[in-house]
């Protein structure tokens, strides 16, 4: 049998190359991956006592008939069978039993990471750096998730509902980055599901940072209500920002 790698220290990839579609995954393009062995195929391993148990478990926990966490699809470039991840991860590690053993070694991992919090920044700070970001940016961005979650839960607390928080979002964008969502990934030159915030400069990262914080610290000393009164608040703090920024670099030159 072909050694099967899905994940690679190295090159830190999960499943790297098999299709997917929203949650489910393709669990033809993993026995493929493992060179097609024989009594491997995912229909052997549907039958298989302890599968059946485990896809009655998804099922429960995720309230959903079989066919919501396994199919079969024809065609030449979606057919297959196809499982939820959960269900699709099982069965790459009853094809790779490296793979088996690296997914509960990350699972002690987040158990240890549980008692000791200082793991995860470890973690966080490693996951980074192998992106080529340097110390402070990381740092930045950190921050930047901090006052994040705290601009997010002062609009919740201040009644922002629905869309409305992606309006705040996109008022503290505009001003910064001359648009919107969309016209940072153009600007960017980023893809549709990349994150925003992970291709920015750190003086990028600052300037939301600063924006979030003051729309927050104006939202609630001010007791503004509903969407429209934040989304302004947030507009007003990062039109606030930017004029600093902008005078800022006027000095310089």
């Amino acid at each position: 049998m072909k050694e099967l790698v899905l994940f690679d220290k190295t090159h830190n990839s999960i499943l790297g190359n098999v299709r997917s579609d929203n949650e489910m995954l393709s669990l033809t393009d993993l026995w493929k991956a493992a060179g097609c062995p024989n009594k491997k195929d995912p229909s052997t391993w549907q039958k298989r006592e302890s599968t059946i148990e485990l896809i009655d478990a998804v099922c429960n926990i995720l309230n959903t008939p079989k066919m919501g966490v396994l199919k079969s699809k024809r065609g030449k470039s979606g057919g297959g069978t196809w499982a939820h991840k959960n269900l699709a991860l099982a069965y790459a590690k009853w094809l790779d039993p490296k793979l088996h053993v690296l997914i509960n070694e990350i699972f002690f991992q987040r158990m240890e990471e549980e008692k000791n919090p200082d793991l995860i920044a470890d973690r966080y700070i490693k996951a980074y750096k192998k992106r080529g970001k340097d110390e402070k940016w990381i740092q930045e961005r950190f921050e930047g998730k901090v006052v994040r979650n705290t601009f997010t839960s002062t609009l919740a607390k201040h009644g922002v509902k629905q869309d409305g928080f992606r309006q705040c979002t996109n008022a503290i964008y505009s001003p910064l980055f001359g648009g919107k969502t969309d016209v940072i990934r153009q600007k960017k030159n980023l893809p549709e599901k990349a994150n925003i915030r992970d291709n920015l400069s750190r003086i990028e990262l600052m300037s939301v940072k600063f924006a979030e914080e003051l729309a927050s610290e104006n939202i609630k000393n001010n007791n503004l209500k509903g969407n429209n009164e934040c989304v302004k608040a947030s507009l007003i703090a990062s039109n606030a920002v930017k004029d600093c920024v902008l005078k800022s670099r006027q000095n310089i030159n």
